[in-house]
């Protein structure tokens, strides 16, 4: 910018004499034609050895006509500097022209790109900006810009909201409870109009009962039940799959308002169920569209909502099993035969723990199996706030060529290759701090100055809603091609290769 400023400047000096100048070179012309004359009649006046006088220069004219012809040069030469100056001049205008132009296409361009840089990306390239090509290609970025700007707001969006409600589902026990709050808080974050809330009665697996409503007129739907297959509640209970209206039939549902009745433009009916089983659903009415982000969000806290469900109702039938047990043990006491009956039953209970209590040994050894695996594997690690190493497994010495001792302590760089830019590690913590796991190619250095690639991913830990620590996965590419080839991809995709390497 400032090397073109000075460009500019020195043309803007030049063109101010620009007018000017055609008349300086017609003086000039003049002046040399003048000159010419006068030296012309001096080197004849001394070749013929004549004394400078009016007599002598009549002597040359009569004797030499070249001195008529020489006469005439101041017209020529004025006539021909002025043409010359006046070319000149024109094209200095040219040149002065084209380096407006030029200033009038770079500043446009700048307050595209400073608008894009105060986060405002409905701003457009100016219609007066010449190159087309670049213009749509800065478009087509800033649509990108917004694009990713949007699905973060999307995600961040969607993480609160299950957060939100994962918090609510583990303050509320009771389902009829649990329900109300569930619909009030799904109709408020997704800012719809009504909402209800079916779940299957817990005698008769053919109907759905409504358990709770929000806007509704609640009249109407007092002691409702639906029937399994039933209208599209019914059916969506029954085929396990969501269904969308957004073209509502005139008597399907009314929107109640202090003005009157409205008809919704969308309609979003959500099967409640947690692996494969369903145990409800939820419906959800408003005046807007909802996006298919929205509709995800939706089936997302209904699949957490049906898990809640489940629990409740396996909760329920534990205690009631409980009660009739009690009242069995109460009639056992004078019913010895009874008394024999049920401790069979205690006996099959206690065979089915055991059961149970195998499959959870088996469990967890397969879970200990995969943790070895994992060790032997994976290059894994602990590191606080402030990236102080504080656990490393035994991959990681290997790899490395340090024992647990000397790295524990150490701040992550401690095994930094002095090649990576750190640009890399400037972006990683701004992810981390947001919250965010990192992912991307390093460049390591072993203990005996050699370096290893590995493809890294670090995460954070959050605990009641703050991170308190990070953990790094990593897997050793032992193909050092491949792994520099990723590499450059990896700083391609950030910006940070020179076009020459490109």
């Amino acid at each position: 910018m400032e090397s073109f400023s000075n460009t500019y400047s020195t043309y803007n000096f030049l063109s101010l004499n620009t007018h000017t100048f055609k008349y300086r070179m017609a003086y000039l012309g003049a002046f040399l034609g003048a000159a010419l004359i006068v030296i012309a009649m001096a080197v004849d006046l001394f070749a013929k050895d004549l004394r400078f006088a009016l007599e002598s220069i009549e002597v040359l004219y009569t004797s030499n006509p070249t001195h008529w012809i020489i006469l005439t040069s101041p017209f020529f030469l004025t006539t021909l500097f002025y043409s010359m100056g006046k070319m000149i001049g024109e094209r200095e205008l040219k040149i002065e022209q084209q380096l407006q132009r030029e200033k009038d296409q770079f500043i446009m361009l700048e307050r595209y790109i400073a608008e894009l840089e105060n986060g405002n990306y409905t701003a457009s390239v100016s219609v007066d900006f010449e190159n087309r090509t670049v213009a749509g290609q800065l478009e087509h970025f800033r649509d990108k810009l917004l694009e990713g700007k949007s699905a973060e707001e999307r995600r961040a969006w969607e993480n609160h909201g299950l957060a939100s409600f994962g918090t609510l589902l583990r303050t509320v026990s009771n389902i009829d409870k649990l329900s109300e709050e569930v619909i009030r808080y799904i109709v408020k974050y997704l800012s719809c109009n009504q909402g209800s809330v079916y779940i299957l009665n817990d005698h008769n697996e053919d109907i759905l009962d409504l358990k709770a409503c929000y806007a509704f007129d609640r009249k109407k739907f007092v002691s409702q039940s639906i029937g399994v297959g039933q209208g599209l509640v019914g059916q969506c209970f029954l085929e396990k799959e969501t269904v969308i209206l957004y073209s509502v039939p005139q008597d399907y549902i009314k929107i109640t308002s202090g003005l009157g009745m409205a008809n919704p433009s969308c309609i979003a009916i959500v099967p409640v169920k947690h692996n494969n089983v369903v145990t409800g659903v939820l419906e959800v009415a408003s005046f807007h569209r909802l996006e298919d982000y929205q509709i995800n969000f939706l089936e997302k806290v209904a699949e957490a909502f049906a898990s809640v469900v489940l629990a409740t109702r396996s909760n329920q039938d534990i205690k009631r099993l409980l009660e009739e047990s009690q009242v069995h043990m109460e009639e056992l006491r004078s019913q010895e035969e009874e008394m024999r009956q049920n401790l069979e039953e205690l006996q099959s209970v206690q065979e089915q723990m055991m059961r149970q209590l195998g499959e959870n040994v088996h469990v967890k050894n397969q879970l200990e199996a995969r943790e070895k695996v994992l060790g032997l594997t994976t290059i894994l690690s602990e590191s606080d706030l402030y990236g102080t190493i504080t656990f490393v497994n035994e991959r990681f010495c290997e790899v490395s060529q340090y024992s647990a001792e000397e790295l524990i302590g150490q701040g992550h760089n401690f095994v930094r290759h002095p090649d990576m830019p750190s640009e890399i590690f400037e972006r990683m913590w701004k992810m981390l701090k947001r919250g965010q796991p990192f992912q991307g190619i390093i460049k390591n250095k072993k203990k005996d100055g050699t370096h290893y690639w590995v493809d890294a991913t670090i995460v954070p830990v959050i605990e009641n809603g703050k991170i308190v620590k990070y953990i790094g996965a990593r897997y050793h590419i032992k193909d050092d091609t491949h792994a520099q080839r990723l590499f450059l991809r990896q700083l391609n995709t950030l910006g940070l290769l020179s076009p020459a390497v490109v």
